[in-house]
């Protein structure tokens, strides 16, 4: 149980921050907007900072240390597998509303955020591994996979932005 409380204090953290949002925003698609961005910053909570174990990629063995609790992957593109290519899928979405919500944002920012996002997930899996022993992998490819999600998915926006068909500005 005390693996979740990570989990349950960032939701109750992510729920009242929805709810200041939705009291003090007065637009309704700038409310829109950012209470989708938050929706997402939960989904991506749930995916890593709770105790479950996802394992697409079958039996692969792959070089790991173990520090403490920790197990830690630092050689990076052991194995190109689905799980791989299943990380970058995972934060395109951010990078896709950070953009929507920040369209103004440059890529240094974009650039600069994308890696943030891969060290703040890996170095809270890293810490929390320590504190509840959340008995999550922290490997050099989540945060490059994650880097290249939020790049792919702002560029994603960026090129649907510049169509007209989508407005969505």
């Amino acid at each position: 149980m005390l693996a979740w409380l990570p989990f349950i204090v960032l939701t109750s953290i992510i729920a009242s921050s929805a709810l200041y949002l939705n009291r003090h925003l007065r637009t309704p698609f700038i409310k829109l907007k950012r209470l989708t961005l938050l929706s997402f910053i939960w989904i991506l909570t749930a995916f890593c900072y709770t105790p479950t174990a996802y394992n697409f990629s079958g039996t692969v063995i792959i070089q790991y240390l173990t520090w403490g609790p920790v197990k830690l992957t630092l050689v990076p593109f052991q194995h190109l597998d689905i799980e791989f290519w299943l990380n970058v899928l995972l934060t395109m979405p951010l990078g896709f509303l950070i953009s929507w919500n920040w369209p103004q944002w440059t890529w240094r920012k974009i650039v600069g955020l994308g890696l943030l996002t891969g060290l703040t997930l890996e170095s809270g899996q890293f810490i929390l591994d320590w504190l509840v022993h959340l008995n999550r992998w922290v490997e050099v490819d989540d945060v490059l996979t994650n880097w290249t999600g939020v790049i792919l998915g702002s560029l994603s926006y960026r090129l649907l932005a510049r169509r007209t068909w989508f407005n969505w500005r």
